[in-house]
């Protein structure tokens, strides 16, 4: 944590402490996605749900749906929200905490015959808790602007800019180690167009995955309905990698329906060119997420193969007339679902007729059958390492080329 930071964290605290002291109530104050920001001592008026925000720092999705289903955001003057007394959820005095026309909090007491008074007395606090939370948020905005733009310099072309912000990040404190990096592409595909939630919901995701994550270890950049994560450190690993994508991912989609959101992660690199590499890997990994779902919403560099190259090409370039002869041949035979399953699966599995067959749920005897079909559509004879290796980077090819189809119909 910045040293302002703490320094604002404290006076908030004070703040709360000094109303709950006024009240003689329990106070507590949310962002605008009802994570716990600070608390006070409580007088014997919690609840559930108080206690279960207290120990997990934010309220359960169905809760926090609840909540705003009473128009909470929209509030520019303190109102009362109802109870769930089967839940043992008790109604609550809601003051929202406004400045310069953002909503930047809610401040929260626990409805026990809360009077006049003491709303006016919370809503005074609130005027002081904004501006101590614009005042955070302004700060908060030039640090993220400073990193981001470190962050652009690490993963530019020009070597020596890579260089001059290792050393900014390092001499700066912003990262505890550049060891090791680690680089992933969030990605919002299939969003409609207008739909403005869309880079809010990744902003928020990304800002959440900071905050789940050792101090000092990540990096953003939000653009348009892409981010970039930098994740550094000492002892990464694709694991590593994976459940903070996962993170972001879950976070964007428990937010709002932005449509599709997929991941790409580098390899873990070490050196000064680490940052620049992972990037472009990770890149190419997030385009690979984003048209074959089959590889799932979080893909990694290393999970690719030989689509790995195939993505580097434009779509312009990819056309069914660059399918190898005999390919063009199973296909054109009207064979193309079975057989060309088949084949992937064999050559995927490197050959290996028990694996394929158990992979493709059926008999050996059959995956032989198969084979021997393929054979005889293609011309080709899977003994050969060079016939193998034609099949199948063209079976790889019109999977490419049938899912930039499917987008271009789609857009259409």
């Amino acid at each position: 944590m910045k040293y302002s930071q703490g320094v604002q964290t404290d006076e908030l605290q004070q703040v709360v402490d000094r109303l709950a002291a006024q009240l003689g109530r329990s106070v507590a104050i949310d962002d605008p996605q009802l994570r716990l920001l600070a608390v006070s001592r409580h007088f014997g008026d919690e609840d559930a749900l108080r206690v279960r925000a207290v120990m997990q720092r934010e309220a359960d999705p169905s809760e926090k749906a609840r909540m705003l289903s009473h128009g909470i955001a929209d509030w520019d003057r303190p109102g009362r929200v109802p109870g769930d007394a089967e839940k043992g959820i008790k109604p609550r005095v809601c003051v929202p905490i406004r400045e310069h026309g953002l909503l930047l909090a809610y401040l929260f007491l626990i409805d026990e015959s809360v009077e006049d008074w003491e709303i006016a007395r919370a809503t005074t606090a609130a005027v002081s808790i904004g501006l101590l939370l614009y005042r955070r948020l302004v700060l908060h905005e030039r640090q993220q602007s400073r990193e981001e733009a470190l962050l652009r310099d690490l993963i530019a072309a020009d070597p020596a800019v890579r260089a001059r912000a290792g050393e900014e990040v390092d001499e700066e404190g912003l990262l505890k180690s550049l060891e090791q990096a680690m680089v992933m592409v969030i990605e919002l595909v299939d969003t409609p167009p207008a739909l403005e939630s869309a880079e809010v919901a990744l902003r928020a995701a990304t800002e959440h995955a900071r905050r789940i994550e050792p101090p000092g270890t990540v990096l953003t950049v939000v653009q348009g309905r892409r981010a970039l994560l930098l994740r550094g450190g000492d002892r990464l690993s694709d694991a590593t990698g994976r459940a903070l994508a996962q993170n972001v991912i879950a976070e964007v989609q428990s937010q709002a329906d932005v449509g599709r959101c997929v991941a790409g992660l580098g390899t873990v690199r070490s050196g000064p060119d680490a940052a620049a590499v992972s990037h472009e890997q990770a890149r190419v990994a997030a385009r690979a997420a984003g048209v074959l779902p089959s590889l799932g919403d979080v893909t990694a560099w290393e999970d690719l193969g030989v689509y790995a190259f195939l993505l580097k090409l434009s779509p312009r370039d990819l056309s069914p007339t660059l399918y190898p002869p005999g390919l063009r041949a199973l296909v054109e035979r009207g064979h193309a679902d079975s057989l060309l399953d088949t084949a992937e699966a064999y050559l995927d599995c490197a050959g290996d007729a028990t694996r394929a067959a158990a992979a493709l749920h059926i008999h050996r005897s059959t995956l032989y059958y198969r084979l021997e079909r393929i054979e005889k559509a293609t011309g080709m004879d899977l003994r050969d390492g060079r016939n193998r290796l034609t099949l199948h980077l063209g079976i790889k090819l019109t999977r490419l080329v049938g899912a930039y189809a499917e987008l271009a119909d789609d857009a259409s």
